[in-house]
């Protein structure tokens, strides 16, 4: 007999399992977080305008 409420509780422990290997394979595997990507385009804007005082 078909159970939703069994099914509901075998898809949370298949999500508990996948969670921690998908963000393993995205730290491993070059992505990054928009949030690190803005924070890396900050850093490079200021030692941008930091070379640009520099040379004047």
């Amino acid at each position: 007999m078909f159970n939703p409420l069994k099914m509901a509780g075998d898809l949370k422990n298949i999500e508990k399992m996948l969670k921690p290997a998908l963000e393993k394979f995205m730290n491993e595997s070059g992505f990054a977080k928009q949030e690190e990507i803005e924070e890396i385009k900050a850093r490079l804007d200021k030692i941008e305008s930091m070379i640009k005082d520099l040379k004047n």
